[in-house]
């Protein structure tokens, strides 16, 4: 996929009218994924991903408005192929003495489209974020707050409102040394309802974890508020120069969960939708992480690194085998490793209708070990792409 000349000077010519500065970017990258839907029975396929994304800007404003359009192109299992579509807007505002502070500001709104046989993924969005900027001089303090809300068109009762807010420190060192400490708290709430319908004389179970103790009469109908889910995350990463052109980071975040019980269940069909699959509110984590990056010569970047995953699911139960139909082996924990090697060369160019050529190769691994025998799995992803800036 590539946008010729002609093309981006028609498109640089319409946006002058009235936009001083446009900017264009287009990426092709494709991967074979050897576990595509992350699952004990893995599926293999080609998975090509190819996107296009346009900004326009005033001549020293401080807004800028872009559009991106993402596609998913599978090899051999088609009928999934989905496109994701943007329209945002992004705002920069520095102040203070010597423009030392900052403020920023951003929103869009964003669609996924999938074909009719899986259009139960389809979703809007809207999202957007405030954050703010202060240079200490000791150290630099950022806080922010971003609200999103997604619509599924197709699992109204998954349609859900979610909040963050956060502090950030962050401390350079003489010894090119840099400490970041962070604390999030997280808030999602569901705007659809639970339908439970008990025949005459059974209590049973409602959800996960409570027992109805009392007995119907007749055939009932029970319909509740879907539970909302509250987390708190702190963050601790240090930054590390080793070498003008090498530097290492290791992190290490903890996930605590704010709710005794959720009535949330993870899909088991891992779709290019990472919440539906294993929200991030439905489990309690630790988990460690770090990378080296070594810029090489010849504009070429290489970036080595892995990390660690303990997770511990609030209500969810595990299943013992493809044949349990219960539940029977307790709460979900799941325990993950992953590490990924990539390359990056950069082509640099003095042309008024390209800035930048840049080539990317991949390798990832991730094996996750689980009590529930559908998330436990090994996956293995390799590929590259090319990514044009004109």
């Amino acid at each position: 996929m590539m946008i010729s000349k002609r093309i981006y000077i028609l498109l640089l010519s319409l946006a002058s009218l009235t936009w001083a500065q446009v900017s264009a970017t287009v990426d092709v990258s494709s991967y074979m994924d050897d576990n595509l839907f992350r699952s004990p029975e893995p599926t293999s396929d080609l998975l090509t991903n190819a996107g296009l994304k346009l900004g326009f800007q005033q001549k020293e404003s401080p807004l800028q408005l872009y559009y991106e359009g993402r596609f998913f192109i599978y090899r051999d299992l088609n009928e999934r192929n989905f496109s994701l579509q943007s329209l945002g807007v992004n705002y920069f505002s520095p102040f203070g003495k010597n423009d030392r502070h900052g403020f920023y500001f951003g929103a869009d709104l964003t669609m996924r489209i999938n074909g009719q046989e899986y259009d139960y993924y389809n979703y809007s969005q809207f999202y957007a974020y405030a954050n703010l900027n202060y240079n200490l001089n000791y150290f630099f303090f950022k806080t922010g707050y971003n609200f999103r809300y997604r619509n599924y068109s197709n699992f109204p009762d998954l349609t859900n409102s979610r909040h963050y807010a956060f502090v950030q420190l962050n401390k350079p060192l003489p010894t090119k040394t840099t400490v970041i400490l962070e604390a999030d708290l997280g808030h999602k709430s569901f705007s659809g309802n639970e339908v439970t319908t008990y025949s005459a004389g059974s209590g049973g179970m409602r959800g996960f974890g409570r027992h109805m103790v009392s007995f119907y009469p007749e055939e009932t109908t029970v319909t509740s508020q879907i539970p909302s889910m509250t987390h708190f995350i702190l963050l601790a990463r240090v930054a590390q120069s080793l070498h003008p052109k090498v530097g290492v980071f290791v992190q290490y975040r903890k996930q605590i969960s704010l709710t005794d019980e959720t009535d949330y269940l993870n899909s088991t069909a891992y779709y290019q939708d990472e919440e539906l699959y294993d929200d991030p509110f439905s489990y309690e984590s630790d988990g460690v992480n770090g990378q080296l990056t070594w810029l090489l010569p010849g504009k070429t970047r290489l970036r080595i690194g892995g990390g660690a995953i303990s997770k511990h699911y609030i209500s969810e139960h595990a299943f013992l085998s493809a044949e349990d139909s219960t539940g029977s082996g307790g709460l979900r924990a799941d325990d993950g490793l992953n590490w990924f090697v990539s390359l990056q060369k950069t082509f640099y160019f003095k042309k008024n209708w390209i800035q930048a050529l840049q080539f990317e190769l991949n390798y990832n691994y991730i094996k996750n070990q689980s009590n529930s025998y559908w998330y436990d799995y090994k996956n293995t992803i390799i590929g590259g792409g090319i990514t044009w800036q004109f």
